[in-house]
């Protein structure tokens, strides 16, 4: 016999190869390009639950859940354009739908083959359900033990957690600090430099007698000696909050008269063609709450609307009273808060992107978020970049803190 030749008889290995797919321990199964099921082994009855001749010719999206079948029949058809060899069921879970009604998990494998030009797949189906379970169990007992473990080193890691807390709390506190040092040195140079400027040039110009280039220059002293006061009482709201929760002093106010006197105050701190539009909504104007806190968060909320507002842009002031409820809410169409700052709005000395270049502390709104707080109130925004902010705060009446 010439080399290479085999001398098994070509019947004898067709018999051969029909034992080795009626006897696989898999369940196997053929469909072609439309899914119909053209073939498959004793094994996979078995595993759905059929008997013999009830799955051919159907389709093979029936021994699938029902939510699933149409995303696979999507599948079906994205493998018949790009067929191959292939492992179903990495990244996802594979589940099969028994003739009973019952749901396992599978993994499935696939290959691809043609005859007379007609794509057809065999499928390798395998019921993992014995393996998910001895896996579940494994994660249970790696869960419990996970659990003694910490249990067991519990008091052992509350002393050194104690340390790490309070290693932490010295070190955010350097870190802040460090920030107050450099921010401050910052913010009050850029006044007291403007100040120095037109504090020289008054002086020239007092020698010609220029009237009108003395009071711009006098107006913009007291432009930046205004800034410089409302930096120093950030610092020193932010020091006495700092160092306790200052008791609430809560007393009867008209909350119409106490805004539209605020509204006169802060006139001032208006852009050219800037105002601050106020109204109050419903017949009940009386609310009792502290009035300095509430003072200083509804200022800190208009000047920043003024500050981050273009020239001629109104803001609105907004309360209204209801249930024993003070809503009060402040609105601009200014510049607004980028979308990945919006976290960190209350944090102390955290300033948006998109305002690095102009004044300011960081600390306004989280001082006015502390005030809120104080008063038991709550406090929210929205923001859009370019299209302006909205902030809206809760007070309660009688929002004395024990």
């Amino acid at each position: 016999m010439a080399h290479g030749e085999s001398n098994v008889d070509p019947v004898q290995l067709d018999r051969v190869r029909e034992l080795l797919f009626s006897t696989a321990a898999e369940g196997l199964v053929l469909v072609d390009r439309t899914g119909a099921i053209r073939m498959h082994n004793p094994r996979l009855l078995e595993l759905f639950g059929y008997r013999e001749g009830e799955l051919l010719g159907r389709s093979i999206e029936e021994l699938l859940p029902h939510h699933i079948r149409q995303a696979h029949a999507a599948y079906r058809e994205g493998y018949n354009a790009m067929p191959a060899k292939r492992h179903m069921g990495h990244g996802r879970e594979l589940f099969g739908l028994r003739k009973d009604g019952t749901v396992f998990p599978v993994e499935v494998g696939l290959n691809h083959f043609t005859v007379d030009h007609e794509l057809y797949v065999m499928g390798l189906v395998t019921d993992i359900t014995e393996r998910k379970k001895a896996e579940e169990a494994l994660q249970r007992n790696n869960a419990e033990l996970e659990k003694r473990v910490e249990e067991r080193t519990a008091e052992l890691a509350l002393g050194a957690k104690a340390v790490e807390v309070a290693f932490q709390r010295e070190k955010e506190l350097n870190a802040l600090k460090s920030r107050f040092v450099s921010m401050a040195s910052h913010e009050f140079r850029t006044p007291l430099s403007t100040i120095m400027g037109s504090a020289d040039l008054i002086a020239r110009h007092a020698e010609t007698g220029d009237r009108e280039r003395i009071l711009k220059h006098v107006q913009r002293i007291r432009t930046k000696v205004r800034d410089l006061t409302s930096i120093l009482n950030d610092f020193l709201s932010f020091e006495r909050i700092s160092e306790g929760e200052p008791a609430t002093q809560a007393e009867p106010i008209d909350i119409v008269h106490f805004c539209i006197g605020l509204a006169e105050e802060l006139r001032g701190t208006a852009k050219p063609g800037q105002a601050l539009e106020y109204d109050h909504g419903g017949e009940e104007r009386a609310i009792t709450v502290d009035r300095t806190m509430l003072l200083n968060a509804i200022t800190n909320l208009v000047t920043n609307a003024f500050k981050y507002s273009p020239e001629g842009s109104p803001v609105t002031l907004h309360t209204s009273i209801t249930n024993s409820v003070l809503d009060i809410t402040v609105a601009d169409r200014g510049m607004g808060i980028p979308t990945e700052d919006q976290p960190h709005l209350f944090t102390p000395f955290f300033r948006a992107q998109n305002v690095l270049t102009i004044q300011g502390t960081g600390l306004g709104l989280h001082l006015v978020k502390r005030y809120v707080d104080l008063m038991g109130g709550q406090i929210d925004f929205t923001s859009m970049p370019g299209q302006g902010s909205t902030f809206h705060m809760r007070i309660p009446e009688n929002s004395q803190r024990p």
